[in-house]
């Protein structure tokens, strides 16, 4: 139909609250009269919509999002010209913890959105926007210490995070939770997120597990928020800057050293972490618009131990280790990075983004600690008290003194275009890496007295001493590495109805990637080598349907998709330090349903969600995990797969509080090709998760609220020191943790106006305790032997049960 028979709706949707652009606002007509026409809004929150214009006078067009009020608004059909209208709508979630769950898993494109509302006091010491991640299905984390964060069977490694469209990478020489400090996402400046646990779009970028999207808000009005805890404080100051620009900024300076106490290591703590963030952003004119972002963060970890005592083992065989140390570990982790993204609307229904932005890392490890052991079996003496039996003696001395600095640098170049019902996306992108390493590690073993036979080479011997001592491990390494990555994709999204008014999206994309590798080991023999990877393709598509069921509100997708991840340096180094390229990028197939419907328990409203999904990996690279760090054999030698299912139930079992119970089961295996063992677990084979959050307050006291954050989860594969046939598979203790907060909302007190925080709209007071019950989890093991050379596994324990105190002032 011409459009001079039409009728087009033009405008821009945005939230009620701050004004910020919605992106994937669905805009359409469904009547008698009229087939069904839609379209989705773009990231500016743009939409143009054209339906004919002839039978009747007006038409009514519906503008809906998960976790919004629908919102219908009636136009003259025979108007022939564009209309302009614009939206404001309003949120329609409630609160869940610092950011908000708006519309759970039902997204079209598979996509929980996550939107900032009130920040509130929440159980659990992780601060941060992993911490809501972490209580999502298919997400496991066994450290409540760490942000890092499994999905559905895949590494750390293999999950995107995006900041305003820049992709943001951790630091790679972390080997506890202790060292790990703040994350790089802000939970104070964020305004929307998107996190995917797999089966994700064309658009987004080249790993294998999850998307977690995050972007950062830019308000029109004045804010400001101040929060301290034993654990830190926090402040963020927002506001505008003229008509069209807005600026938000937060600093955050956080410390473990009272959480680390309660740890089997006693010793002095010293922890520092710091950042400041900047997010600057504003029209240029009509079209042109810029965003500025700036990120300064510096993590220090620096311990003095002195003693240990651990108790394990079993009814029958009760063991206790004391350890007392000498020497001192001093880690620094420090991370800067900058971009600006230029954005160009040359129409309604077009956009174009051009980001630019530059990360830079640099990370070191320094540490000489010797630990000398006592081995002891707690028994019942003869006369009735507890006595210890001698079992073993021994040292270990560590060394290290690894250096890290990488530099990213990319552009990238994105586009949208609203053609008829849908939508079309692309983009290009470049991206130069730089790598220096130095490596200089090892650890030495003297048990009962005598050195322990090196499992490796021997790089020296004690000439003075009464034996050669040998190195258990050793590490070394001086290595330079550049990358050069190309990639592009194409995506075409497409929303229609049906008769009945079935409501349909198809989106399809296809992604190509291809890099260049320039490699040298200096310690070796310092020759430059080069390893290229030509075009990889990787088509992805998916289908969703809303059928028009009277008795059931349900929503089904169905996403298939390949994808393929390239090897960062963490892949290409062995675990003594050497180089090796692999010959392909990490490849998986991967196919997701899910099914969502809406209900009424208890005369409240539900939804319930479920994910049942397969990937089939090929040219994997087999890793092993000890506590957080992730050690890669750099080889494409491995075949793997993950399978399993996710239930999700959420509701108000308390109006305006939401909560919710999700159940996973998951099994993910390899198979190493020439090792002759067949298929075995892999690290992350979490065989069953089960999380509850539960919000409760009481009518009579609306200044109240309670929160409770249950975890179980089963334990991972774990690995015996130098173990050589794994098909023995030993696993690490069920994760068991809950946490429990209290909090009150001091301006619902009728003193607060009198008083002299009345300045401020909201001083929250909350009271948390951190690991109700006491559990002692198990991080990982470390591994000591007797006088007759028996190997046993030491648990290192997680933290014990805390207190923590917040207050948190609001204008």
């Amino acid at each position: 139909m011409s459009l001079s028979a039409q009728v087009c709706v033009t405008g821009r949707v945005t939230d009620a609250r701050d004004g910020h652009a919605l992106e994937y606002v669905h805009a359409g007509v469904v009547d008698g009269v009229y087939k069904a026409v839609g379209v989705s809004t773009d990231r500016a929150g743009r939409y143009v919509l054209c339906v004919p214009a002839a039978v009747s006078d007006s038409i009514d067009v519906r503008f809906s999002f998960t976790g919004y009020e629908t919102q219908w608004h009636r136009i003259a059909s025979r108007q022939s010209d564009t209309l302009v209208l614009d939206v404001s709508l309003r949120i329609g979630a409630t609160t869940l913890r610092e950011v908000t769950v708006t519309g759970e898993a039902r997204s079209n494109n598979g996509f929980t959105p996550i939107s900032t509302a009130l920040l509130d006091d929440v159980a659990g010491p992780g601060s941060g926007v992993e911490s809501l991640v972490k209580t999502l299905p298919d997400v496991a984390s066994n450290n409540e210490l760490s942000s890092q964060y499994s999905v559905r069977g895949g590494s750390f490694d293999e999950n995107l995070v995006y900041v305003n469209g820049v992709e943001v990478f951790r630091p790679m020489l972390v080997r506890s939770g202790q060292q790990e400090g703040l994350s790089l996402v802000n939970p104070d400046m964020v305004d929307h997120l998107y996190f995917s646990p797999g089966g994700f779009d064309a658009r987004y970028g080249d790993k294998m597990s999850s998307v977690l999207d995050v972007n950062y808000n830019r308000p029109d009005r004045f804010g400001m928020r101040l929060s301290a805890s034993l654990l830190g404080a926090s402040a963020r100051l927002s506001g505008p800057l003229g008509a069209d620009w807005g600026y938000s900024v937060g600093f955050r300076h956080h410390s473990n050293n009272y959480l680390l106490g309660s740890l089997d290591t006693k010793g002095t703590y010293r922890t520092a972490y710091t950042d400041l963030q900047a997010v600057v952003g504003g029209a240029l004119s009509e079209q042109w618009s810029l965003s500025l972002l700036a990120i300064v963060s510096r993590n220090r970890y620096s311990l003095v131990p002195e003693s240990q005592t651990t108790t394990f083992g079993s009814f029958m065989e009760s063991l206790e280790l004391n350890v007392y140390f000498d020497g001192e570990e001093v880690d620094a982790y420090s991370t800067l990075l900058g971009a600006s993204t230029l954005s160009w609307h040359p129409s309604e229904q077009t956009q174009i983004d051009w980001t630019v932005s530059a990360q830079q890392m640099v990370e070191s490890e320094r540490y000489d600690i010797q630990s000398q052991y006592w081995l002891y079996e707690v028994g019942m003496g003869g006369s009735g008290d507890m006595q210890r039996f001698d079992r073993g003696v021994g040292t270990f001395l560590e060394h290290a003194r690894n250096r890290l600095y990488t530099q990213i640098f990319t552009s990238s170049l994105r586009g949208t275009r609203i053609v008829g019902d849908g939508v079309w996306l692309w983009g290009l992108a470049a991206q130069a890496e730089r790598v220096s390493d130095r490596l200089r590690e090892w650890k030495w073993v003297d048990s009962a007295g005598y050195a322990i036979p090196a499992v490796h080479g021997l790089p020296g011997t004690d000439t003075v001493g009464p034996y050669s001592p040998v190195l258990q491990s050793f590490s070394r390494a001086d290595n330079r590495l550049s990358t050069l990555r190309a990639s592009a994709y194409v995506q075409r999204e497409v929303d229609w109805s049906t008769a009945g008014s079935y409501q349909w999206r198809f989106t399809a994309g296809l992604r190509a990637m291809s890099y260049s590798t320039v490699y040298q080991a200096r310690l070796a023999d310092s020759v430059e080598r080069r390893h290229v990877v030509p075009l990889v393709l990787s088509p992805r598509v998916s289908l969703g349907l809303k059928p028009a069921w009277e008795d059931r509100d349900v929503f089904f997708r169905l996403a298939l998709g390949v994808y393929q991840q390239a090897p960062f340096y963490r892949e290409d180094r062995c675990p003594d330090g050497s180089l090796n390229i692999p010959d392909h990028p990490q490849r998986s197939y991967q196919a997701v349903a899910t099914f969502d419907r809406k209900m009424q328990l208890w005369d409240k409203p539900f939804k319930f969600t479920a994910d049942l999904y397969y990937k089939y990996i090929t040219h994997l690279v087999p890793y092993s995990v000890d506590n957080l760090r992730v050690r890669y054999d750099a080889r494409n030698d491995a075949t793997g797969y993950a399978t399993g299912i996710s239930l999700r139930l959420n509701g108000e079992l308390v109006e305006g509080l939401e909560s919710w119970a999700s159940l996973s089961l998951m099994h993910t295996q390899e198979d190493i090709r020439g090792d002759g063992m067949g298929w075995l677990p892999r690290p992350t084979d979490q065989r069953l998760s089960f999380k509850l959050f539960l919000q409760d307050n009481l009518p009579a006291l609306p200044w109240w609220r309670m929160s409770l954050n249950f975890v179980y989860g089963t334990g991972v594969p774990v690995v015996f020191a130098h173990q050589r046939d794994r098909s023995q598979t030993h696993r690490l203790p069920a994760y068991f943790r809950v946490d429990w907060s209290n909090s009150v909302r001091l301006s619902r007190f009728p003193f607060y106006r009198h008083s002299v925080l009345r300045c401020f709209s909201e001083t929250l007071v909350g009271l948390e305790v951190y690991n109700l019950f006491n559990h002692r989890n198990v991080a990982s093991y470390i591994w000591v032997s007797d006088y007759d050379n028996i190997y046993y596994p030491v648990p290192n324990y997680l933290t014990a049960r805390q207190l923590n105190v917040r207050i948190t002032l609001e204008l």
